[in-house]
């Protein structure tokens, strides 16, 4: 009989990060499972609709569905998988509440006894905060069979807690595989701002920053939520534009769009992570730790809340510009891909599959 494996995360809710890092473990990991006899089952927030469940079946024909329950870690439907995955994105947090936290780790926590296992992949830890709360996530991720990190800062706050030879320094899963965002030779060069933004972020100094892009680009406004698209169309009536071509769109025009596109200015980690793949000069904005450390990794601009201040959109092309070095960010691409790569090996190894 097969294994089954479930796969964790807060899919199918149209955040499309956490789409991303779906269908791209599911692309980069199909061979591999299926090689194993390893059945997937993805936790969703809500029942699928008909284009949701035949777009992740095209990728994984045998996939299946588990409602995200406020009783799923106490389900005995749970003793029925032998292995976890989770495939990315900032699972353990508490930022938003000690709520998500506990629920994810007590579902981690039925994967790490006996012959089951618990992956988590391409992981960005934190904010964590209150010691008990760090206590007991090391003390869960102690017992997980492979940790994988996507960024250093995680890698370090991991470190006491993971065994040395279940830990390694990954990416974001974005990387596991070739993207649509990639940069294409048929793109043309475009004069475009893209702002992805949310809402409740910086908004007042955004304004500021949105209304300077100069009267010679085109601006474009990108929700990669939707709960940031009704702001964004706000912000494309208040603000005062000095010329016409605005435009407010959701994540597939932005993706369609972004080669060839000037500077991406995001407040999303993941507008931040398609600029990179699609070798766009970029600028983070934001607080959160996730956003300042990929800008570190590739060597690019990024502003706190505090710091943006009244910076004009000419500030921060300027920036971008100076920072921006296709051959080093082409290379930082390749070792995100690498280590991809090298972590497919580990997963296979696990399962006892042989890596592609």
């Amino acid at each position: 009989m097969a294994d089954k494996a479930l796969v964790l995360g807060y899919f199918g809710a149209a955040n499309w990060g956490d789409e991303l890092i779906l269908r791209s473990f599911l692309r980069a990991y199909r061979e591999i499972l299926v090689s194993a006899g390893v059945r997937l089952s993805v936790t969703v927030k809500q029942t699928p609709d008909a284009a949701y469940r035949d777009a992740l079946k095209e990728l994984c024909p045998c996939v299946r569905f588990v409602s995200m329950s406020p009783l799923l870690p106490m389900s005995p439907a749970l003793a029925g998988y032998r292995y976890l995955f989770c495939p990315g994105g900032s699972l353990l947090q508490n930022a938003t509440s000690n709520r998500s936290l506990k629920y994810y780790l007590s579902i981690i926590n039925r994967f790490t006894g006996g012959k089951r296992g618990a992956l988590l992949l391409n992981q960005g830890i934190g904010p964590i905060n209150g010691d008990a709360f760090i206590a007991v996530t090391k003390r869960t991720l102690s017992r997980v069979a492979l940790f994988t990190a996507r960024d250093r800062d995680t890698m370090a706050w991991i470190a006491d807690a993971v065994p040395e030879g279940k830990r390694f320094l990954s990416s974001d899963g974005v990387f596991a595989c070739e993207q649509e965002f990639a940069p294409t030779k048929s793109v043309p060069q475009k004069r475009v701002f893209v702002f992805v933004l949310r809402e409740g972020v910086a908004e007042k100094a955004m304004g500021f920053t949105i209304g300077s892009v100069p009267r010679t680009y085109a601006v474009d406004l990108v929700a990669l939520q939707p709960v940031d698209l009704e702001y964004l169309r706000e912000v494309r009536i208040r603000t005062v534009f000095p010329h016409d071509k605005v435009e407010v769109m959701g994540p597939l025009e932005f993706a369609r769009r972004l080669p060839g596109s000037t500077i991406v200015v995001s407040e999303r980690y993941h507008g931040l992570i398609a600029a990179l793949a699609a070798g766009v000069p970029f600028v983070g904005i934001s607080d959160d730790p996730k956003i300042i450390s990929i800008c570190k990794e590739a060597g690019m601009p990024y502003f706190v809340r505090d710091a943006l201040h009244e910076a004009t959109a000419e500030d921060l092309l300027e920036r971008a510009q100076a920072a921006f070095d296709a051959t080093r960010l082409d290379a930082l691409t390749a070792e995100f891909r690498q280590r991809q790569n090298e972590q497919k090996k580990l997963v296979a190894g696990i399962l006892q599959a042989p890596a592609s």
